[in-house]
């Protein structure tokens, strides 16, 4: 049986950046997808583990996941993956997390890509 998979972009709209979500996809599909939207492929790329996000010199974005998510715990790490994209945008953007300052544009932000990711889902 083909496991589910699924690849899509969120604009972040009010930040100069989108992020792609690839979900369960293996790193052929991911590589296909990519050379259709002439981003090249980096070995950094590579879902090793449960996740990963990869932000590449031309500030292209990635989250990753092994898996096309269906438990509790699934969800958990593609929320992990979501917290380290939203801290290199932010830190992209020149606005470091610094708690009672600015961390409330980063939970907007944050609720935003999530809600976004989880409508695709």
């Amino acid at each position: 049986m083909k496991s589910k998979s699924k690849n899509f972009i969120i604009p972040l709209v009010v930040y100069p950046f989108d992020v792609m979500v690839s979900l369960g996809e293996t790193d052929d599909q991911l590589k296909n997808v990519l050379t259709k939207l002439n981003v090249e492929w980096e070995d950094l790329m590579k879902c090793e583990g449960k996740g990963r996000f990869i932000m590449n010199g031309k500030n292209q974005s990635i989250i990753r996941t092994s898996f096309y998510p269906k438990t509790c715990e699934d969800y958990g790490h593609l929320q992990h993956e979501i917290f380290h994209a939203i801290t290199f945008i932010m830190s992209r953007v020149g606005m470091k997390l610094k708690l009672l300052q600015n961390d409330e544009a980063y939970a907007y932000l944050i609720c935003y890509l999530t809600t976004e990711i989880y409508k695709k889902i």
